[in-house]
């Protein structure tokens, strides 16, 4: 697990999987319960930055208003990988998004 890997995670609030980009530093993927990820979505809009990767069936945009913390036990399949230039875009937004 891994920053910048795309994950299938199995939201609480969703009856089947989604899939979602890990952000926070390998670091703390490493030792603590849970990670921080960005859901990916369909629909563009804003604070959501395109996310382009075979692995995914459709154009997808991370959703990076909606950042959260999830149980290492709810993460499903390993779709992919972003590079540095998608993981950049997330990185700028989230900066945004959260005033910092």
């Amino acid at each position: 697990m891994r920053r910048g890997e795309i994950r299938t995670i199995i939201p609480l609030n969703h009856p089947k999987p989604r899939p979602a980009v890990i952000v926070s530093v390998d670091s703390w993927n490493a030792h603590a319960p849970d990670l921080i990820l960005v859901p990916l979505i369909t629909r563009p809009g804003p604070s959501r930055p395109p996310v382009r990767h075979a692995g995914l069936k459709r154009a997808s945009y991370a959703k990076c208003g909606a950042i959260a913390a999830i149980p290492k036990e709810r993460l499903g399949q390993r779709i992919g990988r972003l590079g540095d230039e998608p993981m950049s875009r997330i990185a700028l937004e989230l900066r945004r998004v959260m005033g910092i």
